[in-house]
């Protein structure tokens, strides 16, 4: 049986909601969300969690923002090294010394019988060199990305009322804006012919014209769920870029409107 956790407003859990039952194996939380940039208090999960193994998805916040394994006292955490400039196709799975792990895949003994088949060495090691890179420069970076951000939702307010989901601590490099009363899937085609790269979900959701689940359990408004487009800002992204954008948004947004 599964329990989903509710979350606030602005996509942020409650660790007072955090109650496991006596059958309870495992509390699953992401450490940053992949279409808001809402961190969640997973320090506090785990306190409230009372000793039940915790699982955070750190994929999003990686190379972004400060993340220590040992700090969080999760039980398990996971990372992609896409996510952070390191190559497609592998990830990286931190587990805490005595926690249980029982493998899915059989019929090889290697990495200490948790996962058969032969280890790929170059992907391997451009996670590590990428993850080195992402951290050693991050906080100039991290510096950066607020400064676009700020700098970018300044600009979609002037040209057009907007909503912004998410907390204000956001991960500084995702930015999930609605437009009331421009329906995203017009929006993005609109955007697109414009020159304007963004999404209404996350990537593994795409192709969906659904609302986003993320937004729907936030409890927003209908017309703001369906008005809301993601945009992230990487590690060649500066202001003439921001700029640029911002005048390409603003008419794309006045004409659906109208």
């Amino acid at each position: 049986m599964i329990e989903w956790l509710p979350v606030s407003a602005t996509g942020v859990v409650d660790p007072t909601a955090v109650k496991p039952r006596p059958d309870t194996r495992l509390v699953a939380v992401m450490l940053a969300n992949h279409e808001t940039g809402a961190v969640q208090p997973v320090r506090a999960v785990v306190e409230a969690a009372g000793g039940v193994p915790v699982l955070t998805d750190a994929a999003q916040a990686v190379g972004k923002m400060p993340v220590s394994f040992r700090e969080l006292g999760v039980a398990a955490l996971t990372v992609s090294a896409h996510k952070f400039g390191g190559p497609k196709g592998i990830g990286l799975l931190m587990l805490r010394s005595g926690t249980p792990f029982t493998p899915t895949v059989f019929g090889g003994h290697q990495q200490g019988g948790r996962r058969p088949g032969t280890e790929p060495v170059p992907l391997a090691v451009g996670l590590a060199v990428a993850l080195e890179l992402a951290v050693r420069d991050m906080e100039e970076r991290r510096a950066k990305w607020v400064a676009l951000r700020r700098r970018f939702v300044e600009q979609l307010q002037t040209a057009a009322p907007i909503v912004i989901n998410g907390p204000p601590d956001a991960l500084p490099t995702t930015l999930n804006v609605s437009f009331p009363g421009a329906r995203a899937d017009l929006l993005l085609m609109a955007l697109d012919l414009a020159g304007v790269v963004c999404s209404a979900g996350s990537a593994c959701s795409s192709g969906s014209l659904l609302p986003s689940p993320v937004l729907r359990a936030m409890g927003l408004p209908d017309d703001v769920m369906r008005s809301s487009v993601r945009f992230s800002f990487g590690r060649d992204t500066d202001f003439a870029d921001i700029d640029e954008v911002a005048d390409r948004i603003s008419p794309v947004i006045q004409r659906i409107r109208k």
